[in-house]
């Protein structure tokens, strides 16, 4: 009797000891293969049910970290992508406060957004006239959408920013509903934005290049006659008219030539402006470039109005001799102007080289600054369009013609107030014009004594009309 109790104990017990080890291992993460107890009966049936069961979680498991990882791997190339954008990406969350920002949002608002998550977009310094904007913008495509309209919109919109400039924005919204947002009745919004600024500026060069030509060809081929008509009448009846008579006739002739000289002058700036000829690129050091339009102005140098820091040794660039002095002396003679009335005025030039981080080299700059009253709001917000000037007797094309050559050059060109503490609602203490070139000389910096020097031509004393 005892030997048979133990081993119907054996039989009973080691299947249950093997199955309760198990659940424990189980307990602890344990999901490898687990022992059968081999028997037919229900307590082996129940160690092999228990073994595939672990197996089966252990699959689960498996495929679910697979899936984490696919997830993962997902979201950081989703990351990527929004981090390498140039366009801005802004999500909303059904609330409208922010959820998700990448770093061109930042760029192209120039405000710390990342900073700003989980608060609304109406709530950042500046932006709330945009943000409502955008705000309604949503609203009307939930309530009346346009035709063509779905589920997303586009529009542009102008953005002032904190130094005077205008940005021009073209945005487009969309809603990413799902199906928690639908039961709740709210949705998620997604803000994706690029900075057409430079695109709408272009246009509208492009566009006044074109009334340029029409309007030379149109109006200079009578000006010739109705001078020629003027200076005529005068020698017919000049001496056959005596007293106020004459005097007359000499005032209205002289009115008419000076005023038809004005239009000749106009219409070849406009003339010049539409049919820039093509840079002819070639190595030129601009500090050598600069010495020779600086000779120009000899008094504003010896009085000390106009002042010059050349940096030595700056790497050759590619462009064209003629239209880079004429670039120089249209930025300068402008500053010139601004500081004209002003007893203690002061202007700048300025040549550097621009570098990154790792000190490599990223451009050659030429600054011009001045103590003037900076530009007017409307000339900040199109500096580089035709006949924008604050000039009585401007025509507007200085800044314009600059803007061409610069792009023919591949350089950029930047005009900003100069702001007390650098605060943009400080006071305007002068003005900051800066040309950046990125295209420089295969060859070594030269001397200002070198070759270069000798492919300079001489500076003209015609250039086009200053803004």
């Amino acid at each position: 009797a005892v030997l048979l109790a133990i081993v119907l104990g054996n039989q009973l017990a080691k299947p249950l000891l093997v199955l309760a080890d198990g659940v424990r291992q189980v307990a602890r993460g344990d999901l490898t293969a687990k022992p059968v107890f081999a028997s037919s009966d229900e307590l082996g049936g129940l160690t092999r049910s228990f073994a595939d069961m672990t197996a089966q979680v252990a699959e689960a498991r498996s495929q679910v970290q697979r899936g984490m990882g696919q997830l993962e791997a997902a979201r950081t190339r989703l990351q990527t992508i929004l981090d390498t954008l140039t366009a801005g990406v802004i999500v909303f969350d059904r609330e409208g406060h922010i959820d998700t920002v990448n770093p061109g949002a930042t760029r192209i608002l120039q405000r710390p957004l990342s900073a700003w998550r989980g608060r609304r977009l109406s709530e950042l310094p500046d932006l709330q006239e945009f943000a409502h904007s955008v705000e309604q913008r949503f609203e009307l495509l939930a309530t009346s959408p346009e035709a063509g309209e779905r589920d997303q919109w586009q529009d542009s919109f102008e953005l002032k920013r904190g130094d005077g400039t205008t940005l021009t924005l073209l945005v487009r919204g969309a809603t990413l509903q799902g199906e928690r947002a639908a039961a709740q009745r709210a949705e998620a919004r997604l803000m994706v934005f690029d900075d057409i600024t430079e695109v709408v500026s272009a246009q509208r060069s492009a566009a006044w290049a074109e009334v340029a030509r029409r309007l030379a060809h149109e109006i200079k081929n009578p000006l010739t006659p109705i001078q020629l008509s003027a200076e005529r009448l005068q020698h017919r009846l000049g001496h056959k008219l005596e007293g106020a008579d004459q005097a007359l006739l000499q005032r209205s002739v002289n009115t008419i030539v000076a005023q038809v000289q004005a239009m000749q002058t106009l219409v070849n700036e406009f003339r010049d402006y539409a049919r820039l000829p093509a840079a002819q690129m070639k190595p030129l050091e601009l500090g050598a470039l600069a010495s020779e339009v600086l000779a120009l102005y000899g008094q504003a140098l010896d009085n000390g109005l106009l002042t010059s820091h050349l940096e030595p040794g700056l790497p050759r660039i590619l462009g064209d001799a003629t239209q880079l002095r004429q670039v120089i002396h249209n930025i300068v003679q402008n500053a010139l102007d601004a500081v004209a009335d002003r007893p203690d005025g002061q202007v700048e030039l300025i040549t550097s080289a621009a570098r990154g981080e790792n000190g490599e080299l990223r451009a050659v700059r030429l600054t011009v600054i001045d103590n003037g009253p900076g530009f007017a709001d409307k000339v900040l917000k199109r500096a580089f369009e035709p006949y924008v000037t604050t000039k009585a007797k401007g025509t507007g094309l200085g800044l314009a013609v600059v803007k061409k050559i610069a792009d023919e050059h591949g350089a950029r060109l930047r005009v900003a107030n100069i702001h007390v503490g650098d605060e943009p609602d400080g006071p305007v203490t002068g003005a900051r014009v800066s040309l950046s070139f990125s295209t420089f000389a295969a060859t070594p910096a030269a001397t200002a004594a070198g070759p270069q020097a000798d492919t300079a031509l001489a500076a003209t004393g015609s250039a086009t009309q200053h803004q």
